[in-house]
């Protein structure tokens, strides 16, 4: 089942467009918002851990640089204030690297979930640093207060306090063992960071790699989905070219073919206006045939009607006259005369109707067309016949409607074709007798006005009902096949039409449509 919004050609056609602009488009969207991920990731490592790394790399060196000279360089100092100033710009020149990390950590926290994460757990250990490195104040005013230099140990008379010498000897063991722990830990600090940083560079390396097997996939499942909906444009466009080919066809003669009215909405539109016009070629030429056919007939009967009248006047003169003279013969062989002469009369008369309705037919005129009533044309032609067809056992009925639009129509013409319907109804029933109606109606389109006569009879078979206004087609024994030709010729005249419908042992209908008369 076809959704709705997928019934019309254009709907199709715009919707594999719609994908292919969609495939294109989000797969943009997505390399894009890719490449911009990647950039911010680029931006923070430059920004961010490749500073954390350098710094925490030289906060490492300077660490080490301290407790160097603690351990090696403090003892050979000439003074305690060459001492007190080399530790106190150690110890500041580290502390300002401190506050740097701490400040660049402190930039990056507002980074995605998993680099503040990461940037939460170093600050939290540069904190614990920071106070490690604090707590280290009171040992370094200790030992700043007598260092324990060179000259004040091997001197027998040092000039400082002796127990403030011992308490900075004292102070300097303590002072070591921290900061060589410190030591170890900016190391293993910078080490973790240069590590991260090469972990998040070998990411970004697989990222590239994927953005671009990503793109090329995306590439292709564009491509593909182009030639897909090229495909599907193709299939879809097909029913044209049938219409085209259908379109040869008819004019080459072919009016019968019609054409399937599936597919989209347009294609389904296309098709049902091409059978209409197929349709209406083949009345066309069937109508053209008819009126050849009937051309043809009418020049026949003309000369039929004109070579049998005069021999036939001839022979029911001769016969009226030897008629008269059987009176001479005596009785019994009159008698056989006589029945002899009826019999030649019955067939003469016979032919001479035959006549008259091929001239009838031969020498129709055109119809004077005016505003009529047709209720008062069924009644004046029921009125007329009813009386004949109560003797044949038939039964005419009326149904006239009220308000009735006046039909433009030749009174009389319409008269005989509708006295042809009733009679061929009548004649149709047989001996059996039946019922006849004729009813009339407005037209379904307002434009009309209709009479119908209908009967029921036996019905009309199938096979005869397509030809049934041709000429000399009849289903009656001795019936010449003129009748209804003659009806169907003078409903056309009127510009008007007539239909039939029939099923076997149902009857039949005769529906004559006029156009309604000005007002």
């Amino acid at each position: 089942m076809v959704p709705a919004f997928l019934r019309t050609l254009s709907a199709r056609i715009l919707l594999g467009f719609a994908i292919l602009i969609v495939t294109f488009g989000l797969t943009s969207v997505w390399i894009v918002n890719y490449m911009d991920d990647l950039k911010s990731e680029i931006g923070v490592i430059r920004t961010g851990y490749l500073k954390i790394a350098l710094t925490t790399k030289d906060l490492a060196g300077r660490q080490q640089l301290l407790f160097q000279y603690l351990k090696e360089e403090l003892a050979g100092e000439g003074s305690p204030a060459a001492v007190e100033r080399r530790i106190r710009k150690m110890r500041l020149d580290r502390d300002r690297m401190l506050e740097t990390l701490e400040e660049t950590l402190e930039t990056m926290k507002d980074l995605p979930r998993g680099h503040a994460r990461l940037v939460r757990r170093t600050l939290e250990r540069v904190e614990v640093l920071r106070k490690q490195i604090t707590a280290l104040d009171e040992p370094y005013s200790t030992l700043l207060a007598a260092p324990p230099i060179d000259h004040y140990l091997k001197s027998p008379a040092p000039p400082v306090d002796v127990d403030k010498l011992e308490a900075a000897v004292r102070a300097q063991q303590r002072l070591l063992e921290a900061e060589g722990a410190l030591s170890a830990a900016f190391i293993d600090l910078a080490d973790n960071q240069r590590k991260l940083v090469e972990r998040i560079a070998q990411n970004l390396e697989r990222n590239e790699s994927r953005l671009r097997t990503f793109t090329l996939a995306m590439g292709i499942t564009a491509v593909l989905a182009g030639l897909l909906i090229t495909v599907w444009a193709t299939i879809t466009l097909r029913p044209l070219a049938r219409l085209r080919d259908a379109a040869v066809r008819i004019a080459t003669g072919e009016h019968g073919l019609r054409l399937s009215e599936r597919g989209p909405a347009e294609v389904a539109d296309l098709a049902r206006e091409f059978n209409v016009m197929a349709r209406a070629i083949e009345d066309r030429e069937r109508e053209l045939v008819r009126s050849e056919r009937l051309a043809a007939v009418g020049k026949m009967a003309a000369m039929i009607t004109h070579e049998v009248r005069n021999p036939l006047s001839s022979i029911a003169l001769n016969t009226e006259l030897l008629g008269d003279e059987l009176d001479q013969l005596p009785e019994g062989k009159a008698a056989e005369a006589r029945t002899l002469c009826r019999a030649i009369t019955n067939e003469v008369d016979r032919l001479t109707a035959i006549t008259e309705e091929y001239l009838a037919f031969a020498r129709l005129p055109k119809p004077r067309l005016a505003a009529e009533q047709l209720n008062q044309v069924a009644s004046a032609l029921a009125l007329f016949v009813r009386e004949d067809l109560a003797a044949r056992g038939v039964a005419l009925d009326l149904e006239l409607a009220d308000d009735l639009p006046r039909a433009l129509a030749d009174e009389g013409q319409l008269r005989q074709s509708l006295l042809n319907l009733v009679r061929n109804a009548a004649e149709a029933m047989g001996e059996g007798g039946g019922r006849i109606v004729m009813a009339t109606r407005p037209g379904g389109d307002g434009a009309t006005v209709e009479i119908e006569v209908r009967d029921d009879g036996p019905g009309i078979p199938s096979e005869v009902r397509a030809r049934l206004f041709d000429p000399f087609v009849s289903t009656k024994e001795g019936g010449t096949g003129l009748g209804l030709a003659l009806t169907h010729q003078i409903v056309r005249e009127h510009g008007g039409e007539i239909r039939v419908t029939s099923e076997p042992g149902q009857g039949a209908s005769f529906v004559v449509a006029l156009p309604v008369a000005d007002a």
